[in-house]
């Protein structure tokens, strides 16, 4: 979010339970309305329940994740969190009894930038009645609009409501492809016979059936293919929507409020690539670098070419992968391989699949399938970077498998691949067909490998592949069986059919006919199934259900898995200092009234409470700090807010950003990421305890049994050590861990902006098998654990000025008290005739910490302007050079010196430019120049008894290498007292003789 970007809150009123709907009440619109709900408990046995929490303090609590944006130019990145304690609301605005039945009411925040995000309703779980803790998605759906009747409509499409007119049971399901985490509107395509998408801002919880307005064009003579009439294809990015229809690419944006974009939002479908017949879409699911992409492969005449698109602010390009010669991948096979063989051999050539590896450089992965004269296929991995293609590998043609029945038989699997799938953060390139291979690309530079994942039979062939991006993945074939996947091991498992599915249906039985219309991660990496239920009268519906995959796993006789022998007990110091969530907390006001209920007024004051705590933490993005400054203590020490701020604190508000200093967490896992900056490491402590049976059973061996292992995707620029430290006493083992980066990284970047990702596995267990354990939540898999490490500058770092220590040093170091006329609360003022010592504070919005800045710095004018702020205009380049640079003395046109260059160039530091280059750790005096020829070269004062003054706009950048943060902003300085030119002293005296 820009530093001058505000909070708001959009008009939004949402209904909450465990089965989520639309609601609202009078007057409160952006709120949450939230209200246990249960089959089998009464109506009144509910209100009793919510009565009697609400009385003794265990009302629920709702968590608000906003997801920073794809594109940072509108939004800092920053992970924010704001708890929201619920506030209870009458039903019925006349009942006057203390028993009302009422429900819960929580502030729904939207923030400037953001347009996904996720709340939590948690309770405290004392009572026999609690709320269990529920997650959803609320995302701000550009694509809806109101009409003149008030009504809402999708701006793409009309909505069908009859959902039995469109589905039918037994369609074949479909993958699920956006932008993971980022894409506000998930769209499901693929249904037979008909121009219609399912639309959902909410993860499937809601489901809308859209006609698509689409006017398409009979398929073209080069596309050589019949024309359909359903949509094939859909990607959904954040700012965007693209389906394919009939071999033509369309295009749709939004229209946000939330998410400025750089075009205009769209009034119908746009065809984009006209003049190329696409036969299919390859989704890149992750963002890189604040954009999305996608593949487009050609059909047709157009057979053997693929386009990458790039979006970005709603803006899409795209880019044909042709080498420098102007090669298409197929062209530059066949090229090489006549080169080679010296005879003419052209099999036919298609390009199957294609992904990105964005980390460094852009590198195009393009999979290849040639059909030779006699119907052999094989298969060849080409690389595109640098605008050349590399020959990676040619593909095994076969697998030899055994299996074991009377006799042992060894049999060839002829492989066919049709998609590929690449994990950045392990570096793991998937390759699937009728079988599933995998590759780690960051081990290439030692030799390629490709291995087998064994489980998988023959005679099938994978659909669709998804990876959760948190350690698992699943696939689903043509035969609509569904398997399951950990990543970097080397054995798939099925799901469904299983002992363990067939458990899992039987306790949820979905009356009526239902198939399976797509399966996919959530936020919450959970994986979800989307299904079409038709019911005993006929009547259709779309629901969604949680897949517990690790409870259908433990039921299934598997040999590999078995209950686990061991108990994990994590201690993670400073959660925050490492995951950088920032969070705020927030309690509604109390109400006098017996009942403790509130009004629709009081509910009001509550959203302005949320809605100013937003502000406030919009304003501490500015330039200006001071080390004992928190988000909120900010501007309550101004006038400004100087009422607001008891009743923050009269109401219980607080930003909850850390613990005390040396206090663990005890965790059952790992944080979810982990951002380190230059040779930065991150430690935790693992206790590993066996369980009581197994000690009795097996004794002191189980203990030195125990081991953890660790793997790391990429050792060039992480490390990981493990100690080891046997408890027999507490029949366990403690690791120490450590995690450490390697300042490998040449490049610095803007906090949280184009970092690395990784992903660090830890391997925990008496054996190499993994273990289920039964837990409040249901069973989880233990023993292997998958830490994101992100690289770079992590966000919530920001580099200020430091006002408070800048004045008491001028003041002592000048040995002269600063009294400006009519003083500014916001820029500091400074005489001209004294030096300048400034100095610059890190600080940690995070953590509400800061601390002095010792590195080196450049500062300079880049902007001013006589008397008022209104003058002030920022100059050009080529201004900015010949006002600060030493390579432009000649100009006669300098604003500022530094005291300790004033012997020339090689007296101090500077750059290529001409620049000064500070020591922070120093004291570096700062003289006023005003040079003839500069802007404040000659200024009068407009009033006669008063000095005159000139604003300037001052950016500092870090130019210090012991980090990977680049740290570059601009802030206001008064400077009072400027002296007359020489030419006009002289024409004054003139004048006046």
């Amino acid at each position: 979010m820009a530093a001058s970007a505000q909070s708001s809150l959009t008009a939004l009123a949402v209904f909450v339970s465990l089965e989520f709907d639309m609601g609202s009440a009078e007057g409160i619109y952006p709120f949450w309305r939230g209200r246990i709900t249960a089959e089998h408990m009464a109506q009144e046995s509910l209100g009793n329940v919510m009565l009697e929490d609400s009385m003794i303090g265990l009302t629920p609590k709702a968590v608000i994740t906003l997801q920073e944006p794809t594109h940072p130019t509108h939004f800092k990145p920053q992970r924010l969190e704001v708890e929201l304690s619920v506030a209870s609301l009458s039903d019925h605005a006349t009942c006057g009894s203390e028993m009302c039945k009422f429900s819960w009411y929580a502030p729904m925040p939207f923030i400037n930038g953001s347009v996904v995000q996720r709340v939590k309703v948690k309770s405290i779980e004392m009572g026999s009645q609690h709320l269990p803790e529920k997650s959803v998605a609320l995302n701000v759906n550009g694509y809806i609009v109101t009409t003149e009747k008030g009504e809402s409509e999708a701006s793409f499409g009309n909505e069908i409501l009859a959902v039995e007119d469109v589905l039918r049971v037994g369609n074949p399901s479909c993958p699920l492809w956006a932008v993971v985490d980022h894409a506000p509107v998930l769209l499901l395509a693929g249904i037979p016979g008909l121009k219609v998408v399912l639309m959902t801002a909410t993860e499937f919880q809601h489901t809308s059936i859209i006609e698509v307005n689409i006017k398409s064009s009979s398929g073209s003579w080069k596309c050589l293919q019949v024309e359909s009439s359903m949509i094939q294809e859909t990607v959904s990015t954040e700012s965007s929507l693209f389906v394919r229809h009939n071999q033509e690419l369309y295009r749709f944006l939004g229209n946000y409020s939330l998410l400025p974009l750089r075009v205009p939002p769209s009034d119908a479908w746009e065809q984009v690539l006209t003049a190329v017949c696409v036969s299919g879409l390859v989704p890149v699911s992750l963002p890189h670098h604040g954009r999305e992409y996608f593949y487009v492969l050609g059909g047709g005449l157009q057979s053997g070419t693929v386009y990458r698109a790039e979006v970005y602010d709603g803006d899409v390009k795209f880019t044909e992968l042709v080498d420098s010669f102007g090669f298409t991948a197929c062209k530059f096979l066949t090229f090489f391989n006549n080169r080679k063989r010296r005879t003419v051999n052209n099999p036919s050539c298609h390009v199957r699949s294609a992904a990105l590896n964005a980390q460094t450089v852009v590198t195009d992965f393009i999979l290849v399938e040639l059909l030779h004269q006699d119907q052999e296929r094989s298969y060849i991995l080409l690389t595109l970077d640098d605008s050349d293609f590399h020959k990676v590998e040619i593909l095994p043609g076969f697998i030899v498998y055994s299996q074991r029945q009377r006799h042992q038989e060894r049999n060839t699997l002829k492989l066919k691949f049709i998609g590929m799938t690449f994990n950045p953060s392990t570096g793991i390139l998937y390759i699937w067909g009728n079988s599933l291979i995998f590759s780690y690309i960051l081990t290439w530079e030692d030799g390629q490998s490709f291995w087998h994942d064994s489980g998988f039979p023959s005679g099938q062939m994978i659909k669709y592949f998804t990876l959760s991006y948190d350690g698992t993945f699943v696939f689903v074939t043509e035969q609509e069986e569904l398997w399951w996947g950990k990543e970097r091991t080397e054995t798939v498992f099925r799901l469904r059919p299983s002992q363990g599915w067939n458990e899992f249906s039987r306790l949820q039985t979905l009356s009526g006919d239902h198939s399976t219309l797509t399966v996919f991660y959530d936020r919450d990496k959970e994986l979800q199934e989307v299904l079409y239920k038709v019911d005993l009268d006929g009547k259709g519906s779309i629901v969604k259900r949680k897949i517990p995959a690790d409870e259908i796993l433990s039921f299934s006789q598997l040999a590999v898995l078995s209950e686990c022998p061991f108990d994990q007990e994590y201690r993670v110091p400073r959660i925050e200092s490492f995951n950088r969530i920032q969070r705020y907390s927030v309690t509604p006001q109390l109400v006098m009234t017996p009942s403790e209920l509130h009004t629709t007024r009081s509910l009001a004051l509550y959203q302005g409470l949320v809605y100013h705590l937003l502000q406030l933490h919009a304003q501490y993005l500015m330039v200006t700090g001071d080390p004992e400054e928190s988000p909120i203590s900010r501007m309550c020490n101004g006038l400004v807010y100087k009422d607001f701020c008891p009743y923050l604190s009269y109401n219980n508000v607080s930003g909850v950003t850390t613990d005390s200093k040396g206090h663990s967490h005890i965790t059952p896992r790992l944080p979810d990421r982990v951002y380190l900056d230059r040779a930065a490491s991150f430690s935790f402590s693992l206790f590993i305890r066996a369980h009581q049976l197994i000690l009795e059973s097996i004794g002191e061996r189980a203990v030195n049994d125990i081991r953890m292992f660790a793997t790391v995707p990429d050792s060039k620029y992480l490390k990981v050590t493990l100690q080891r430290y046997v408890k027999l006493n507490h029949g366990g083992v403690l690791y120490k861990v450590t995690v450490t980066e390697k300042s490998m990284v040449e490049s610095q970047g803007f906090p949280g902006e184009r970092l690395l990702p990784f992903s660090v596995m830890f391997r925990t267990g008496i054996s190499p098998r993994q273990c289920f354990q039964q837990t409040d939540q249901g069973m989880v898999l233990r023993g292997l654990e998958n830490l994101p490490v992100y690289i770079g500058c992590p966000p919530g770092n920001r580099l200020v000025f430091d006002v408070r220590s800048t004045l008491q040093e001028s003041v002592r170091l000048n040995r002269r008290n600063f009294s400006c006329l009519n003083p500014d609360p916001v820029t500091p003022c400074f005489y001209y005739k004294n030096l300048l010592f400034p100095f610059f504070l890190v600080q940690d919005v995070v953590l509400g910490e800061s601390r002095k800045f010792l590195g080196s710095y450049t500062f300079k004018v880049v902007g001013g302007g006589p008397h008022s702020r209104k003058n002030i205009r920022l100059y050009s380049p080529e201004e900015v050079l010949r006002y600060n640079s030493l390579n432009y003395r000649s100009k006669k046109a300098r604003i500022l010196d530094v005291k300790s260059c004033e012997k020339g160039r090689t007296s101090c530091n500077v750059t290529e430019e001409g620049f000064f280059i500070l020591n922070a750790s120093r004291n570096n005096g700062i003289r006023w120049l005003c040079q003839p020829k500069s802007p404040c070269g000659d200024v009068l004062s407009k009033n006669p008894v008063g000095a005159p003054r000139f604003f300037f706009i001052i950016e500092v950048a870090n130019r210090d290498t012991d980090t990977y943060c680049s740290h570059i902003f601009r802030f206001e300085l008064i400077v009072y007292d400027l002296p007359m030119s020489t030419s006009r002293k002289c024409y004054i005296f003139l004048v006046s003789i």
